[in-house]
């Protein structure tokens, strides 16, 4: 999809680079500006934050109504405190992901739900399908009548997120039961480190293919 909306319908970018170590990071920025050459964007700043430039990065812009995702080339930051700004080369094609901002990745982990039953707290333990920052699918042993909301714990890698969730369906597929949700009141910070895993989640299948 060829590189062209108005700005005013973009809500933030994510961009995701790579520190010393090839780990990827992703940053959260305001967009400020687009021309025909340069994507110039700007975040808070933050007193360690180093990134090596040039690079080749991914882009996430977020709209009202979908993502649109690219790789393109972060050519250079500029620190000026409170803010970092980053200037980075206009793609000339974006893909276009409508009402879904961010994929989902296959990840086992553990997890655990907790909900009323009448006055009564259930608890479950169970596995991770699938993930994403929008919600993620989890693995049953057998059929659950959950409320509209329940709390999830996600046990993820050096993190355990808790979130509040929406209870959306069900779906059986080659013998497995899984129950999809979508998160409803996710801190900032734990949004962006989920997008961190899958991201990297995602290079290491990339790397798998090649």
């Amino acid at each position: 999809m060829k590189f062209n909306f108005d700005i005013s319908n973009v809500n933030y970018i994510k961009i995701i680079y790579k520190d010393e170590n090839a780990f990827p990071h992703c940053i959260k920025a305001a967009l400020k500006d687009i021309n025909e050459h340069s994507i110039y964007a700007s975040a808070k700043f933050e007193e360690n934050l180093f990134i090596k430039t040039p690079q080749y990065v991914e882009l996430g812009i977020i709209t009202d109504t979908g993502l649109y995702k690219a790789f393109s080339d972060l050519k250079y930051i500029t620190k000026e405190p409170p803010y970092v700004f980053f200037t980075i080369k206009t793609p000339d094609d974006m893909e276009y992901h409508q009402n879904r901002e961010f994929f989902r990745v296959k990840m086992d982990e553990n997890a655990t739900i907790s909900y009323l039953e009448g006055e009564q707290e259930k608890q479950i333990s169970c596995e991770t399908y699938d993930i994403s920052a929008n919600g993620v699918r989890l693995i049953m042993d057998s059929y659950v009548e959950f409320p509209e909301v329940v709390r999830i714990t996600l046990h993820l890698p050096k993190k355990d997120i808790v979130t509040d969730a929406k209870y959306v369906r069900k779906d059986e597929e080659d013998g497995i039961l899984k129950f999809s949700f979508s998160y409803t009141d996710i801190k900032e910070a734990d949004l962006d480190y989920i997008s961190q895993i899958c991201f990297k989640k995602q290079l290491e299948l990339r790397r798998k293919m090649l």
